[in-house]
């Protein structure tokens, strides 16, 4: 494994049926870097969401943000090369209403240099296992047959 600045070769699965947005840099994130509440009134910005993840109001994906993101479809994975040590946010996407955000699934789970993650059918995240098939977590249960 290289050290947290060196050049990495991470992998994100999605094992869910739905269409992901997944965040990542090299810091760690906020939810109003990555969505806005839609129609928000004057001293109405303040985000929040549930333990299960549920956003408590309409929120759009922030047009104008610093954050990288990869949009990443079901039953898909997807590379980020050449990131070093990384923080990732998951959110889902509402294929119905363009750029808005049904749920966040994670903010800022911490991906170690050369380590690929997998967003399961149940909406955690697992550690991909070291030199695995990328549909493998650390426990060797293969998500995308689930």
């Amino acid at each position: 494994m290289g050290s947290a600045r060196s050049r990495s070769n991470t992998h994100v699965a999605n094992a869910t049926d739905k269409h992901l947005r997944i965040y990542y840099q090299t810091s760690q994130m906020v939810l109003e870097d990555l969505v806005v509440k839609a129609e928000a009134g004057e001293g109405d910005s303040s985000l929040s969401f549930s333990a299960e993840g549920n956003i408590s109001s309409t929120m759009v994906f922030k047009p104008d943000s610093q954050v990288h993101y990869i949009p990443l479809p079901p039953k898909q994975y997807i590379n980020i090369a050449g990131k070093g040590e990384l923080f990732a946010s998951v959110l889902v996407e509402d294929r119905k209403t363009k750029n808005t955000c049904l749920k966040c699934i994670c903010l800022n789970f911490h991906v170690p240099c050369d380590r690929s993650f997998i967003v399961t059918a149940s909406e955690n995240i697992k550690l991909q296992k070291y030199g695995a098939n990328v549909w493998v977590d650390e426990s060797g249960q293969n998500h995308l047959r689930n």
